[in-house]
């Protein structure tokens, strides 16, 4: 028994020796803490501020778009941009920052606005301004905020408002409130307001109007409105409603307060100011305010060097230089913008195809962010610029900076260098686009001064086709404008209105036109394959057909072609067969269905085999898949046969018509043939990525000995009588074409001609669209088609002949 507790007797002696030293061991740390914090704190703190590392972004240049040549159509050029990021213990007043830039840089995308619009973005920025008032303008101020105030509840009476009151008065005290409005709130209004608010508003400015504001204008019109707070949210509201209520002075000690703060008061309840600026100095306020809008830029990292002016110009990088210890934060860096070609003569090449870059749209700023972006990169937008954005997008590259505690660099290196995105090579020849582009605008410039010419028209579009790839060798409109001036913020703002505004959207897969005789191909088509008709059956046209009961449908020679065929139809364009071929449709829709309007889909479903009525499949983003008609009545199937019913993109038309060249297949256009790695040497090539292969979309559900018919019909078109007889005469090859007038009852017709060449052997497809450029008894060919004939000379001398590329 006594052996046994003496060996237990063991146990407390050696957990307390390990508890011994345990508790030495984190002494000991505790001690060497101390001493590195109370002894050696300060010489550590001392090296910290003496050196810090700091990692900078190198942007990566976006790759190059070529031709298919390899001249460059978009490339970078180094510009100079002022920008500023504050470094870790730095104190810098930005406001006085800000008004020393302003004397020194011009900022040309800023639009002044009235003194009330100033006031607010000082306000907004936690600025001031350098103002005085007199006194009876001090009074008159105070005279217009005290009985706003006085106006106003206390903190405490706040609890039991209602949900419409206290967002009443939310918003009589300057506070922004998101509200939940039921559709029918809305619109009453909105409806209310119309009348009352000036300078009115467009309509699509109410239609997009966020509650917010619309409760804005219906408090400052004094309606009522109602709606219901969630608990959380409104208690969120009552308690910042109450801590605002808090902060507002009474009206009694108005007088006490400096002009600045009555100014701010002023904007806060809305009040319309009047500033005591003369236009020199109000210009400098708002450029002032501009710049410190961008230093401040809220949301942003501070470690994130901000965009103060882009591409300054010479004269502000050496006034710059010379003041720059009086600029803390400032740096002037070299980056990289695009650089796009212009034709040799100067004007814009290929607007509608290559895009530009632009800072990220706050809409999809969180989509960016994702994907690793910074807020302050700039991205494609549109056109190829927007659609091939990964693509075209490098990876930055890292330099780490150490910078002593006066952020002076005392080191630099190499931690990552910069890789520069991909670059495109396109399907077209440069030479040929710019053919094209010359083409389009010789014809409008010549028929502004042609009195025979509808004033109207201002504009023509045309795209070609590869019928065997689907590659577009050209695609362009007129007027367009030059894409550098994306990157000119002084010289687009000076555009805009004139130049850009109405011509910024490309309508060449947006814009949509009724296709005219052009669509009378497809209808030919549709009628042999449902069987309606035999390729040699005549129809005899007196000059109209009767369509439904009794109404007569005219062909567009009153007096009629006597008796037609399918080809001699298409020869002539005659509407009458078009018309016989749609009622023989609609009898068919009766005798089945009871009814004419399933036959629609019928026309539907042609149209859609060749690409009408559905997205071309083109890279570029925003197309659309042109415009439907609502209307159904039995005239409308005759519409339809003649191409007035719906209305397609010149993308689309020439699809089509290269789905009817090569026999049925149809492809998907693509204006990028190869996706080639990114180099720095602009003279040797990367290595190939990618090839865009052709890409068959669907084999048309026709039977190729109808697609023949109509090829055949269509090279008639351009000999004997053809109404496209004359337009294409001299040129070394043959072409077939569908010449179209489409009515828009305004007395000024759209032109429209569609073709390939040549016939034997087909190799490319066109369309051109000119709209409102006819008058009634002129035919399309006098439009259209001499655009048309253009485009096939600069072809031939391009690509048959082999003219060598520059």
């Amino acid at each position: 028994m006594g052996e046994q507790e003496k060996e237990k007797s063991h146990i407390p002696t050696r957990l307390n020796i390990l508890f011994l030293l345990v508790f030495l061991f984190f002494a000991a740390i505790i001690l060497r803490l101390a001493y590195v914090q109370l002894v050696e704190g300060e010489q550590y703190m001392h090296d910290l501020e003496k050196y810090s590392t700091r990692e900078l972004s190198i942007p990566a240049p976006r790759g190059r778009i070529v031709d298919s040549n390899g001249v460059v159509l978009v490339d970078n050029k180094p510009v100079f941009t002022v920008t500023y990021v504050k470094e870790q213990g730095q104190d810098i007043d930005e406001e006085q920052l800000a008004d020393k830039l302003a004397q020194i840089l011009k900022m040309d995308d800023v639009e002044p606005g009235t003194d009330s619009e100033l006031l607010k973005k000082v306000v907004e920025l936690h600025a001031t301004l350098p103002v005085s008032l007199k006194p009876n303008e001090t009074n008159a101020l105070i005279a217009k905020i005290a009985p706003k105030l006085s106006s106003l509840p206390k903190a405490a009476q706040v609890d039991p408002f209602s949900d419409p009151e206290l967002a009443k008065t939310a918003i009589e005290v300057g506070m922004r409130v998101n509200a939940s409005l039921d559709k029918a709130t809305q619109d009453k209004l909105i409806k209310q307001l119309k009348p009352l608010v000036k300078p009115a508003l467009a309509d699509d400015k109410w239609n997009n109007m966020s509650n917010a504001d619309l409760l804005k204008y219906a408090v400052a019109h004094n309606l009522s409105f109602s709606l219901s707070f969630a608990d959380d949210d409104r208690k969120n509201l009552v308690k910042n409603l109450k801590e605002e209520l808090r902060l507002l002075p009474d009206a009694s000690d108005l007088g006490k307060k400096s002009d600045m703060d009555l100014l701010r008061l002023a904007s806060q309840f809305d009040i319309e100011v009047s500033l005591p600026f003369n236009d020199a100095q109000r210009q400098f306020q708002w450029r002032k305010m501009a710049i410190l809008n961008e230093i401040r830029s809220y949301g942003i990292a501070s470690y994130i060097p901000r965009r103060i002016k882009v591409n300054i110009t010479p004269e502000e990088d050496a006034k710059i230089e010379e003041r720059l210890s009086e600029l803390p934060g400032i740096s002037v860096i070299s980056e990289p913008i695009r650089q796009i070609r212009r034709d040799p003569d100067g004007t814009p090449f290929a607007t509608h195809i290559l895009g530009y870059t632009n800072t990220i749209s706050e809409s999809r700023l969180n989509e960016y962010l994702a994907q690793g972006y910074k807020q302050t990169d700039r991205v494609g937008v549109s056109g190829l610029e927007g659609y091939y954005e990964r693509q075209l997008r490098g990876k930055d590259g890292a330099m780490e900076v150490q910078v002593n505690k006066n952020s002076q660099m005392v080191e630099k290196s190499l931690k990552r260098p910069a890789e520069p995105g991909n670059d495109l090579v396109l399907a077209l020849d440069w030479r040929f686009q710019s053919a094209v582009e010359a083409a389009l605008k010789e014809k409008v410039e010549e028929m502004k001064k042609d009195p025979k010419v509808p004033k109207e028209a201002t504009e023509a579009h045309a795209v070609v086709m590869d019928v065997h790839t689907g590659g577009v060798l050209a695609m362009a409109s007129y007027p367009d404008y030059d894409l550098n001036l994306h990157y000119d913020r002084k010289a687009f703002n000076e555009n805009y209105d004139t130049l850009i505004r109405n011509v910024e959207e490309n309508k060449l897969i947006r814009g949509a036109w009724p296709p005219g005789s052009t669509a009378k191909p497809l209808t030919v088509m549709l009628a042999l394959q449902e069987g309606l008709v035999t390729p040699n059956e005549t129809i005899y046209d007196p000059g109209y057909w009767i369509v439904g009961r009794d109404t007569k449908k005219y062909n567009w020679r009153r007096s009629g072609h006597g008796y037609v065929n399918a080809r001699r139809a298409l020869q002539v364009s005659n509407n009458t067969y078009m018309y016989a071929m749609a009622m023989r449709l609609a009898d068919v829709g009766y005798k089945k269905y009871g009814s004419y309007k399933p036959m629609f889909s019928v026309f539907d479903f042609y149209n859609a085999q060749f690409g009408l009525g559905v997205k071309t499949g083109i890279d570029l983003p925003g197309e659309l898949a042109g415009w439907f008609s609502q209307y159904q009545e039995v005239g409308n199937l005759a519409d339809a046969s003649i191409g007035q019913y719906n209305s397609f993109t010149p993308m689309q038309l020439a699809q089509y018509v290269a789905t009817i060249a090569n026999g049925g297949y149809r492809l998907r256009p693509h204006l990028v043939e190869e996706i080639r790695k990114g180099t720095v040497d602009p003279k040797q090539p990367g290595q190939v990525l990618s090839t865009i292969e052709p890409e068959v979309l669907n084999r048309a559900n026709i039977d190729p000995k109808w697609i023949k018919l109509v090829q055949e019909g269509m090279f008639m078109v351009t000999q004997g009588d053809g109404t496209a007889s004359r337009t294409f005469t001299g040129l070394p090859f043959h072409v077939a074409a569908k010449t179209g007038t489409a009515q828009t009852g305004t007395g000024a017709d759209n032109a429209i001609m569609v073709g390939f060449a040549p016939y034997e052997n087909p190799q490319i497809a066109f369309a051109v669209v000119v709209p409102k450029s006819l008058l009634d008894g002129f035919h399309s060919a006098d439009t259209s088609g001499a655009i048309a004939r253009k485009i096939l000379e600069a072809y031939n001398s391009i690509y048959l002949e082999k003219q060598p590329a520059q």
